[in-house]
C-alpha cells in the first residue's frame, strides 16, 4: 500500500478546516500521516486511543488497514466494505486499492467464492489496453485459482486431544539449515515425502510435478502465475488427505511446478515439497524443540504475549525484534536457510558492520524461478532480542546497498529475514500465526 494512499491529503485538509477544536484535528492528521507513511505498526498502537475523534471515512480506512496488518482478515474485509461506502470522501482510487487488498484477506480466510466475486468486480473496473494488461493477467489467474477452490472444502486439521507431536530433521543446506518434516499417506504411512517447513511460502504449498504424481495431488486449474526471483506458471492442485506426525491434514492446496530448483542451481538435499503458511497457520500454536527433533502442538495453548510481535504484509509474516535499543522488522522465513540482514540494516548500522564485518564477498540467494546475487559483509555474531529474550546467531550476512540501472539507490524495505536458525539456535521456541506471535522459550 506504500505510496497508494497519498490522495488522502486533500481529504485530510478538509477535515482540518472543519475541525472544531485542536484535539480532533491533530488526531485525524496523525492517522492520515501514518497511513500515507504506511506505518501500520504505529497506527495499530495509537488507533485505539484516537478512534473516538476520527471522522468515519478515515476511521473505516484505518480499521481496515490495522486489521489486515494484525492478521484479523475477516475484520479487515468488514471494514473494507465500509470504506466502499465513503468513495466521495476518500476517492475512487483508495476504494479500488482497498478492494485489491481484500483479495489477500479472502485467500487467508479460504473464502474463495466471495473472493472470486471481488476479483470479477475489480476486473470490470480495469481500463482496456496495454497499460493494464499485466494486472488483468494476474487477476485472471487469481480468478481461476479461486473459482477452482470455491467448490472444495477448506483445509482441515485433525489432531489428538492430547499434545500432538510432529518429528522433524534439521538438514544442512548450503550455509545454513532446513527444517524437514515427513508428509505421509496411508494407514501405515506406506508413502512418505520429505517436506521443507517454510513460513515464507504463502497462500498455497509448493510441490514438484514428480512429487505431486507420487502423492496423488488432484489438478484443478492451469496457468497460475507465481512470482519469486522472476515470473513463472504453476498448476493448482489439492491433496485430499495426508499425515504430518500425529496430525492429519485434509484438503491441502498445492502449486505444482516442474521443479522447485532450476537445473543450473546445485541444492543437494533439497526437498520436492514445501509446506507453507497455508497449513502452518491452521496448525495454531507450535512449539519447536530442536534438541528433541520435534514440533509439539499443545493440547492447551499457552498464554500469548500481551502484545503480538508478528504482523502481516502482502501475504508474508514479519517479526518485530530488537538489536540493542533499535527495533527491527524481519521477514519471518524459515525457508531461508540462515538469517540474513538487509541493505536497510546496513544503512542503519553502517559503522558496526564496517567495524566488525568481514571482507566484501558475493552471496547467492535462492527462490522460485532462480537465484539472485548481491555483495555482503558477514558479522561474526549478532545478538537479537524478542520480547526481552536473547538469541545469539553466528555468521550473519548483511546485504550491501545496490542501485537500479539508472543509478538510483535501492534500499530494502525491511531489516532482513529471520531464517531457520531463528528456530534451530534456541532450545525451545513457540510460533502461532493465528495469534500472531513468536516466542523464545529457552
Amino acid at each position: 500500500m506504500r505510496h497508494l494512499l497519498c490522495i488522502l491529503s486533500l481529504f485530510l485538509s478538509l477535515v482540518t478546516l472543519q475541525a472544531q477544536n485542536l484535539s480532533p484535528q491533530q488526531a485525524n492528521t496523525r492517522v492520515g500521516e501514518l497511513i500515507n507513511a504506511s506505518d501500520l505498526e504505529t497506527l495499530s498502537r495509537e488507533l485505539p486511543s484516537l478512534k473516538g475523534q476520527i471522522v468515519k471515512p478515515l476511521l473505516a480506512l484505518a480499521e481496515a488497514l490495522v486489521a489486515y496488518h494484525e492478521g484479523r482478515h475477516e475484520d479487515s474485509n468488514k471494514a473494507i466494505a465500509q470504506v466502499g461506502e465513503y468513495a466521495p470522501e476518500l476517492g475512487s482510487e483508495v476504494v479500488f486499492n482497498m478492494s485489491q487488498l481484500s483479495i489477500y484477506n479472502y485467500l487467508l480466510l479460504e473464502n474463495y467464492a466471495e473472493g472470486a466475486q471481488m476479483v470479477n468486480m475489480i476486473m470490470m473496473t480495469l481500463p482496456e489496453g496495454e497499460a493494464s494488461a499485466e494486472s488483468r493477467e494476474s487477476l485472471e489467474a487469481t480468478l481461476r485459482w479461486m473459482s477452482a477452490l470455491a467448490q472444495k472444502d477448506k483445509v482441515e486439521i485433525i489432531r489428538p486431544q492430547a499434545d500432538a507431536t510432529i518429528p522433524f530433521e534439521i538438514r544442512e543446506m548450503g550455509q545454513g539449515q532446513h527444517i524437514v518434516v515427513n508428509l505421509s499417506l496411508g494407514e501405515n504411512s506406506e508413502v512418505t515425502q520429505e517436506t521443507v517447513l517454510d513460513t515464507g511460502c504463502s497462500f498455497a504449498n509448493f510441490i514438484s510435478s514428480k512429487a505431486a504424481e507420487k502423492l496423488g495431488v488432484e489438478i484443478l486449474a492451469e496457468d497460475i502465475i507465481v512470482r519469486g526471483f522472476g515470473k513463472g506458471y504453476a498448476r493448482l492442485g489439492i491433496l485430499k488427505e495426508a499425515k504430518l506426525g500425529e496430525v492429519c491434514i485434509k484438503n491441502m492446496t498445492f502449486l505444482v511446478v516442474d521443479k522447485l530448483v532450476p537445473d543450473n542451481v546445485q541444492a543437494e538435499g533439497m526437498c520436492d515439497v514445501i509446506l507453507g503458511t497455508h497449513v502452518i497457520r491452521k496448525l495454531g500454536e507450535i512449539r519447536f524443540e530442536p534438541q528433541n527433533k520435534r514440533m509439539v502442538l499443545p493440547a492447551k495453548p499457552s498464554t500469548a504475549p500481551q502484545r503480538r510481535n508478528l504482523f502481516f504484509e502482502a501475504g508474508q509474516y514479519f517479526l518485530i525484534c530488537q538489536d540493542g535499543e533499535e527495533q527491527l522488522t524481519l521477514h519471518f522465513d524459515t525457508g531461508n536457510v540462515k538469517t540474513q540482514l538487509s541493505s536497510k540494516y546496513f544503512t542503519r548500522f553502517q559503522a558496526k558492520v564496517e567495524a566488525e564485518g568481514g571482507e566484501v564477498e558475493r552471496s547467492r540467494s535462492g527462490g522460485f524461478g532462480g537465484v539472485k546475487w548481491c555483495d555482503i559483509r558477514t558479522l561474526p555474531k549478532v545478538k537479537l532480542e524478542v520480547d526481552g529474550k536473547a538469541l545469539k546467531l553466528d555468521s550473519v550476512a548483511v546485504n550491501l546497498p545496490t542501485s537500479y540501472e539508472d543509478g538510483e539507490p535501492f534500499v530494502e524495505q525491511h531489516d532482513g529475514s529471520a531464517g531457520a536458525d531463528f528456530i534451530t539456535s534456541a532450545q525451545s521456541t513457540t510460533l502461532d500465526l493465528k495469534r500472531m506471535f513468536f516466542r523464545i522459550d529457552k
